[in-house]
């Protein structure tokens, strides 16, 4: 599958406000992902990133074909921002400054990923 990329923009304040839902602008506030949403167990189609201390949390992430990753900044503001960039292509961010929230629904496959700005953050997505 193609991955669909969704920006959405979180308060900034720990990660525990209101976002905007939008392609890539934040748009008008509603209820959304938050860090504390991201903590909690995902939806069945769904699986979460949390980035935080400048790594991605989990490293390893397993989901079945279809999964919506969603990747959250959960960093505190005043932070960098960081990416989701697929080694390969499949998908990247823009860069997330904390509160920010990015998905894809990668293809089948082993998918490592890294951040532009902090190369040394690396993990990755297996789908099966």
């Amino acid at each position: 599958m193609t991955p669909r990329p969704r920006l959405l923009a979180a308060a900034l304040a720990a990660c525990t406000g209101a976002a905007c839902f939008s392609e890539h602008e934040p748009s008008g506030p509603s209820d959304a992902l938050t860090c504390v949403r991201a903590a909690e167990p995902p939806g069945p189609d769904s699986a979460f990133v949390v980035v935080s201390g400048f790594a991605f949390a989990p490293a390893e992430l397993r989901v079945a074909a279809g999964t919506e990753v969603v990747w959250i900044n959960c960093e505190p503001a005043g932070t960098p921002g960081h990416t989701t960039t697929a080694g390969g292509g499949e998908w990247d961010s823009p860069t997330l400054s904390p509160g920010e929230v990015f998905s894809a629904i990668p293809a089948a496959g082993d998918h490592p990923y890294f951040c532009r700005v902090h190369p040394f953050m690396q993990a990755r997505v297996i789908v099966e």
